[in-house]
């Protein structure tokens, strides 16, 4: 008797009982997740980021990363275009610096040495929001934004492209056109004093 009436106690519990959370989730990849470019240009990383939810709308907010703390160069996630992306929904976006889109970029400052690295990760921020309420709960406030996923990345002082050197062989050209003009010009010297001699 006592196990049935926890039974339907328990089950009381469960029918009055608000909605269990949501099974929501998110994938977030970097492309590329690791960049390299010389000291004084700017690197960057594009990202695909997958609703995975059955259910609710993904409203990103915001977008973290160390390069913030970083002495290296100056951080800039304002090219982000914070997608809000309904279930099931991806968004995909290669860095592309004359649309200004991506994920994020960092200019290295002029002078860091050659091989100078920063690791670290980006977390993005939101909300998976009920579309029958709301899909933008989060950029509206009227859900919490918190960290939803995080990915790995790097970013490499590379060598700069260095200075072209001509080939040996454009040397010699080089050298041989400045003797035939230099002939040209003394040759042309002489026969004006030769022809003035004879004047």
């Amino acid at each position: 008797m006592r196990r049935y009436l926890y039974l339907i106690f328990l089950g009381t519990v469960l029918a009055f009982a608000p909605p269990s959370a949501r099974a929501d989730s998110l994938t977030f990849v970097l492309i590329p997740p690791d960049v390299s470019g010389p000291a004084g240009t700017t690197v960057a990383w594009g990202f695909s980021i997958t609703n995975t939810s059955s259910t609710d709308y993904l409203d990103l907010s915001g977008i973290d990363s160390d390069l913030f703390a970083s002495v290296n160069g100056i951080s800039d996630a304002s090219i982000f275009p914070f997608p809000n992306l309904a279930p099931g929904e991806t968004a995909t976006e290669i860095y592309d610096p004359a649309a200004g889109l991506g994920l994020f970029q960092f200019t290295w400052n002029l002078g860091v040495a050659t091989g100078t690295t920063e690791t670290g990760k980006f977390r993005l921020l939101g909300a998976f929001c009920d579309p029958t309420v709301n899909q933008f709960c989060a950029e509206d406030g009227s859900a919490t934004s918190t960290v939803l996923a995080s990915a790995e990345y790097s970013a490499t002082v590379a060598p700069p492209s260095g200075t072209l050197i001509p080939e040996p062989s454009t040397l010699v050209f080089l050298l041989s056109g400045l003797l035939a003009m230099g002939l040209w010009i003394w040759r042309g010297q002489n026969f004006a004093s030769f022809r003035l001699g004879r004047e």
